[in-house]
């Protein structure tokens, strides 16, 4: 059985591939979910189990190359700390975004443009209510900048796990959000198939707002036509 599943796994062939891309896919995914010591778990086990496989000389490589493996792990670390700084930043912006939209829909909810000292007040409640009720920690919204020491988890699984990491923010980020931005685009096309659809729906709404309007504008005719004859004691 072990000797069958080397020849299926062994480098270079089909197998071997797929196991690598869905190696790469399962570890990407835990980064991204913050799953940080499962995707430890689950690289440890692959270079074990792999190495088990295929017999790599990982240890006399880097005895016979001492200093290419240094450049390579200083290479590494380089690259782990800008992007650690680089996804902070992408992270920073998000968090703002929330809060921007948040504010913004709370100025639209009270037909203002801005915010009074007395509005910003309410905000600041608004925002503490919702964050009390909100059990998942990134859904939170806040006035005050991320703390270091919040997010000291996230920054270390980001630089540790970078290859990973900068796939996931591509397929997450930069896919997603270019999605979101064509699906935006047509809008207009997307909401006149819903009225079509909805066009004898929208027709019986019409006429039953037409007819309260009508009822309406009697009634207050009627009102004031009364008042005069009230006023004369009539």
């Amino acid at each position: 059985m072990l000797t069958f599943l080397a020849s299926l796994l062994a480098l270079g062939t089909i197998g071997f591939w797929l196991l690598v891309l869905v190696d790469f896919i399962v570890i990407t995914a835990l980064v991204e979910n913050e799953e940080g010591v499962w995707a430890t778990v689950v690289a440890i086990g692959s270079i074990i189990g792999l190495n088990y496989l295929w017999k790599l000389p990982i240890v006399a490589t880097i005895k016979a190359n001492p200093g290419h493996t240094a450049i390579l792990i200083a290479s590494y670390f380089a690259i782990g700390i800008a992007w650690s700084f680089a996804k902070w930043v992408l992270f920073l912006h998000k968090q703002n975004f929330k809060y921007r939209d948040f504010k913004t829909q709370f100025l639209s909810k009270n037909n203002a443009k801005e915010l009074t000292p007395e509005l910003a007040a309410s905000l600041m409640e608004e925002l503490e209510s919702h964050n009390r009720y909100e059990s998942y920690v990134d859904r939170r919204i806040s006035a005050t900048p991320p703390q270091f020491l919040d997010h000291k988890g996230k920054l270390t699984r980001w630089a540790t796990y970078w290859p990973f990491s900068i796939i996931g923010t591509l397929l997450n980020d930069v896919v997603r959000k270019s999605w979101t931005y064509i699906i935006n685009m047509l809008q207009g096309a997307y909401q006149r198939v819903s009225n079509y659809i909805f066009r004898g729906a929208l027709a019986d709404k019409a006429l039953a707002e037409n007819y309260k309007a009508k009822q309406a504008a009697a009634g207050a005719d009627g009102g004031s036509s009364d008042a005069p004859s009230r006023r004369r004691g009539y």
